[in-house]
């Protein structure tokens, strides 16, 4: 569809419209998975955005990104969503790189209204009549970003910027808060006194499925003398029954049934986080001081069990990267034992608050960390591959980083049971490893356990790995072996501090060194090994094999391994060119 021509269609046939949208993101969205419920409930706002605003002379902004599929249909990137999902195909967020229409690349909350004001004073420094229009979810409003820049936007004076709330009651999770409670009592008919107070025009609250509503409120806002406030109200997975159930509304989903919204079978695979929450909840039934906190990710996390049962020490602030962590820095001073758990990708965001709140003080709050590494299909943002980079500089962090759920089900035991500083797991993104068979943890004592492990010592040739590259590490080792080249093979389960003296001792055995790692090698465990071996003079050769200091694209955990060569026959290769080159017997 041409955006010209939208806005020459009657708004009977614009409803129209909007019913054949919601048809095709359900049955494409059920053959490749995607933010179904999210996308559900903009169809109408980004109808009605379209046909009140020139694109992309006017600006839209989303926030999140992941709202923004019928946006997309309606640049003309129909044809592109059986692509979701797969290498190279259609991105789940908005992205800069797919058309002129998409003003950012987003897959974080709380950014709109700042980079919308930014780009209205912009306009208006440059005598610009366009508008600029922020599509804020209200998850997102209550973001500290999101607030610093409401107490900024309205004071700018005349400006063509209108803020559109998408209030569907949801972040991810369930909305949470004052802010969440006044907008429930704003749709129940209440009068604001909030946005007024501060200097918006308050339109609202507008029926987010009605179309004539919708286009009469964005017109009234591009005629307002202050800032629009537009309060939306929508509903997450509308006009997809099964949504109604679920408790995330199907926020997300990986492909599924049409009439049931199950997902399909094959896509059903337990993860890390299944195993930890276990170790969770064994833990809170008996220890009434354990507390779990998590940013409105109880979906990706597992928490949800603990919800269940212990709602009373259970918490979910909402999109709150920041606070979350600081509030698990005040249940410690109270003398709490607090366990928060972040996707790494959100983690990221409160970074201030790990380093100044709970590792500045010391405090024993155990930090939880899933999808570290390669993480799928989403932006590139949310990638882990930089979370040893920017957490080891931090001083008193604790970081282990399992190979398989064994180990984590054991880090977990002994963390809970023996809290004394800020320490921190990490977990991959996928389904559960188990390398039970090749070696049993579980005779090792405490004190081995908080070692690197030793799989295999012999040879010249040493392989250090850890977390989820230990498979790949295992491939290599055994591949090298069928070719005649004897290897050793450590898996570096402490990440910090490093086992410096074991490490050491090994390296006066070996000729030469390989690090395997699923993180950007600047700053990563190869360098923290390098700096290891050059600092003690050891005279051993070093291999560092680890991602470039990229964003990575999205991807399966296969496809970027092989792109960026840190899959076991591009690992092979570059150990028999560094040290067997010459060698004319392998």
């Amino acid at each position: 569809m041409k955006l010209s021509s939208l806005k020459k269609i009657s708004q009977t046939d614009l409803n129209d419209l909007c019913v054949e949208i919601r048809e095709f993101l359900i049955k494409s969205n059920s053959e490749t998975g995607g933010h179904i419920g999210a996308n559900l409930g903009t169809v109408e706002i980004s109808v009605a955005l379209h046909y009140c605003f020139n694109s992309p002379e006017d600006k839209i902004i989303w926030d999140t990104g992941h709202q923004g599929y019928t946006h997309k249909i309606l640049t003309g990137r129909a044809s592109k969503f059986k692509t979701l999902n797969t290498f190279g195909g259609m991105n789940r967020f908005i992205s800069r790189s797919e058309s002129e229409h998409d003003i950012i690349d987003a897959s974080h909350a709380g950014t709109s209204l700042s980079l919308g004001l930014g780009l209205a004073i912009t306009g208006k420094l440059n005598k610009s009549d366009n508008f600029v229009v922020s599509v804020i979810g209200d998850g997102s409003l209550c973001e500290g970003m999101a607030l610093e820049a409401l107490n900024h936007v309205s004071v700018e004076g005349e400006l063509n910027f209108i803020i559109v709330l998408n209030d569907n009651g949801y972040a991810i999770s369930k909305g949470f808060g004052a802010l969440h409670n006044y907008l429930e009592k704003l749709k129940s008919g209440e009068d604001d006194l909030i946005f007024g107070s501060l200097g918006y025009e308050y339109i609202g609250p507008v029926d987010g499925h009605n179309l004539t509503a919708l286009i009469r409120a964005l017109e009234k806002a591009k005629k307002s003398k202050n800032i629009p406030f537009v309060h939306v109200v929508t509903e997450k997975g509308r006009g997809f029954t099964p949504a109604k159930d679920h408790v995330f509304q199907m926020h997300f989903s990986f492909p599924f049934d049409i009439e049931t919204g199950e997902t399909m079978p094959e896509y059903i695979n337990p993860g890390y986080q299944d195993i930890a929450v276990d170790v969770i909840m064994e833990d809170m039934k008996t220890d009434l001081k354990t507390v779990v906190i998590t940013p409105s990710t109880i979906y990706a996390t597992g928490l949800q069990k603990c919800f269940d049962e212990f709602p009373e020490r259970s918490f979910d602030p909402g999109m709150e990267e920041q606070h979350a962590m600081t509030l698990a820095a005040g249940f410690a001073l109270g003398g709490y034992k607090p366990i928060i758990f972040y996707q790494t990708t959100f983690m990221q965001r409160a970074f201030d608050q790990l380093f100044h709140d709970i590792c500045f003080m010391n405090l024993p709050v155990l930090i939880l960390g899933i999808r570290s590494g390669f993480g799928g299909y989403d932006n590139p943002t949310h990638h882990g591959i930089y979370d040893l980079p920017y957490l080891k500089s931090i001083p008193n962090l604790k970081i282990m980083y399992p190979k398989d759920i064994n180990e984590l089900r054991r880090m977990m035991e002994f963390s809970i049971s023996d809290l004394k500083q800020p320490t921190m797991i990490l977990m991959p993104y996928g389904s559960q490893d188990d390398y039970s068979n090749i070696v049993d943890i579980n005779i090792e004592s405490i004190e081995e356990f908080q070692k690197a492990e030793i799989i295999v010592d012999e040879g010249q040739l040493l392989i250090l790995t850890v977390g989820n590259k230990f498979r790949t590490a295992l491939e290599v080792h055994d591949i090298l072996k069928e070719i005649g080249i004897n290897s050793g093979l450590v898996n570096i389960r402490y990440l910090k501090p490093l086992p410096q003296e074991q490490l050491l001792e090994l390296f006066k055995r070996y000729k030469y060194v390989v690090t395997i790692e699923e993180y950007v090698l600047d700053g990563g465990m190869g360098s923290s090994v390098a700096n290891l071996i050059m600092d003690h003079n050891i005279d051993v050769e070093l291999l560092r094999i680890g991602i470039p200091n990229i964003f990575a694209e999205p991807g399966s955990n296969e496809e970027l391994s092989n792109i960026y060569e840190i899959d076991s026959r591009h690992i092979i290769k570059m150990i028999l060119n560094k040290y067997y080159k010459n060698d004319t017997n392998k």
